[in-house]
């Protein structure tokens, strides 16, 4: 190491003492809080909060800065500029998702409301509720939520079935780390995870709203559900009538972009202007539509309105992003199949689908998606509590002002989002289109 080397990384060091000793000083050095309003309110903090932030951002903008001119001194300012960025976007990253953290806070706090009493003393962020208060955690809103579901022995065995494919799937990703070929870890991980699949498919098809009820203690009588025990069976209604409901958008959506793409008929511009047209007006627009269509064919209050009211809306969307993507594909991927005498169905089946996985992924989730997290229409069209979806169920936890169990509620919520963070994550690697690569070669 050379003396100037050696003097740069000195610099870093006394650098990080100061802006830390900087930072904790601005703290350190704040005015006793008092309660304004019911509120915790420090004098000036917004002042300490900015100034304490420069600090931070200079401090690592600096320290990168030092580091570069100690080994490569040509990229020293870009060093800076990128370490700086980092500190403001995970400033950014963090603003976003604190609400997605406190949600999980009040999941698990044994308290039923967000106005609990708080700490005298101990850390600011608590005292002012920012952060949970440790001492109050506890699973006992998400013990409410499901001691009410009584499941049958075969749906335990589905259970099991899926947790050991589960940890199957997991070994097949370390099992190359320990001498076992790619290809059978691949050929695991693939098995695993269809039977992962069927077994979660299974369990949700099985599941009926008989199996949601109470138990008085003093004479063992069913009672009915309230309206927390029901929440496992309105996230079984919300992924039955979500992944219907993407599996309709793939079928409606490739064949009609491929029509668009591939074909020439008469009225194929204007009906392509149609679709933008529709999809220029929110869904809620046609809610009187809807309901009267729904209520002329019987379909109201059941899944197959709901099911066919999503599809509907979302040929528009979906159609136009496949045709688009079919558009970037040569025709000469088809035309090869059908001289070597494939018809245009074979062609499509065979050649077309194949390569457009991680686009039918995409049109799947994006529709799963935005059916999971809906909700005017599924209040319009489901009446009956057995039927519910989680919009729905979670809106009924907030009766009035005064009586919203906003720890039931926000339990919930994460249990209903758990789905959501599987089914994304396990199609990961799909999306990223991989099944495309050399699919097309120059």
């Amino acid at each position: 190491m050379t003396r100037g080397t050696r003097r740069h990384y000195l610099s870093m060091a006394a650098l990080v003492i100061v802006v830390v000793g900087g930072i904790a000083l601005l703290f350190a050095t704040a005015p006793e809080p008092i309660v304004r309003d019911r509120m915790l309110v420090v004098p000036g903090a917004w002042l300490r909060f900015l100034a304490a932030f420069a600090l931070a951002v200079a401090g690592v903008a600096g320290t990168a800065y030092l580091y570069g001119l100690a080994t490569r001194p040509m990229r020293a300012p870009r060093y800076a500029v990128t370490a700086g960025t980092h500190v403001f976007i995970w400033l950014v990253i963090g603003a976003v998702f604190y609400p997605v953290v406190y949600l999980l806070s009040v999941s698990l706090n044994r308290n039923d409301t967000l106005a609990g009493s708080l700490p005298s003393t101990g850390n600011l962020l608590v005292r002012a509720g920012v952060m949970p208060n440790p001492a109050d955690f506890s699973t006992s809103q998400f013990e409410k939520i499901v001691s009410q579901t009584h499941m049958y022995g075969y749906q335990w065995l589905l259970v099991g079935v899926m947790l050991l494919a589960v940890a199957l799937l997991v070994a097949g990703f370390a099992l190359p780390r320990f001498g076992v070929s790619s290809a059978r870890a691949d050929r695991l991980r693939g098995y695993a995870g269809w039977v992962v699949f069927i077994s979660a498919a299974a369990l949700v098809l099985s599941v009926q709203p008989g199996q949601f009820y109470g138990v008085r203690a003093s004479d063992g009588a069913r009672l009915p559900a309230s309206i927390g025990g029901m929440v496992p069976l309105y996230i079984r209604n919300t992924l039955l009538v979500s992944g219907v409901t993407g599996v309709m958008a793939v079928l409606l959506s490739t064949t009609a972009g491929y029509a668009f793409s591939r074909l020439r008929f008469q009225g194929r511009y204007g009906t392509l202007l149609a679709f933008v047209f529709v999809q220029m007006f929110p869904t809620f627009m046609a809610l009187v539509a809807i309901f009267y269509l729904m209520s002329r064919l019987d379909l109201l209050n059941t899944f197959t309105g709901l099911i066919l009211a999503y599809s509907g809306g979302a040929i528009a969307f979906s159609s136009w992003i496949f045709k688009g993507y079919l558009d970037s594909l040569s025709p000469s991927l088809e035309e090869a199949a059908m001289v070597d005498g494939a018809t245009r169905w074979g062609s499509f089946w065979r050649v077309i689908l194949p390569i457009s996985v991680p686009m039918l992924l995409f049109i799947f989730l994006q529709q799963f998606i935005g059916t999971y997290s809906e909700f005017i229409l599924a209040n319009t069209i489901l009446v009956g509590q057995d039927l519910w979806t989680v919009g729905v169920g979670l809106r009924n936890f907030s009766t009035n002002q005064f009586a919203t169990q906003w720890g039931a509620m926000a339990a919930a919520a994460v249990l209903g989002s758990v789905p959501i963070l599987v089914i994304f994550y396990s199609f990961q690697n799909a999306l990223t289109g991989q099944f495309t690569a050399g699919s097309v070669k120059g």
